[in-house]
């Protein structure tokens, strides 16, 4: 007997678990670091295709951001980030939403007459195609990481008298 196949429920699938950890050595103290991070505000001041803009916050401690980074040609990832955890001069903890849902860390490491500064991703995309999508987030973090590098080794050459 032929018969035409009953249509099954499949259930969506799982969503892919992204993970990143990308990091930069910069000639710099952590606490000179840890104030250009927390003030994300003024990310776009050094992260070379970083838009910020702060949304409403429904209480004085929800502070949240819009933030749209470019990480390609005509590319953007689109955020809505929310600081929800700071560790005096070692870092802070991110909570994403958007292209982005999960959280991510900037940890600082000081080692060697500078900082290590890590930037840990642990999220999942709503998008297509999610390892495009964590590239393009890697590509991004790291020119923004290199950004920072450069202007707070000029900072620092300077704020002790050497000749950038």
């Amino acid at each position: 007997m032929i018969g035409r196949a009953e249509p099954t429920s499949a259930a969506p699938p799982e969503p892919i678990a992204l993970h990143a950890d990308d990091a930069v050595f910069v000639r710099a103290p952590e606490a000179m670091i840890y104030r250009r991070l927390t003030h994300i505000a003024r990310w776009p001041s050094w992260w070379s295709g970083c838009a910020v803009e702060p949304l409403a916050a429904s209480t004085p401690m929800s502070e949240r951001w819009a933030v749209s980074l470019r990480c390609g040609w005509a590319r953007q990832l689109r955020l809505v980030v929310r600081p929800h955890t700071f560790r005096h001069d070692l870092g802070m903890v991110l909570e994403l939403r958007g292209d982005l849902v999960g959280r991510s860390e900037f940890w600082l490491e000081p080692t060697h007459g500078g900082t290590v500064v890590h930037q840990l991703l642990v999220a999942t995309t709503p998008l297509p195609r999610p390892l495009r999508v964590l590239e393009h987030h890697r590509r991004a973090v790291r020119r923004g990481l290199w950004g920072l590098k450069d202007v707070l080794q000029l900072e620092a050459r300077s704020s002790v008298g050497l000749q950038p």
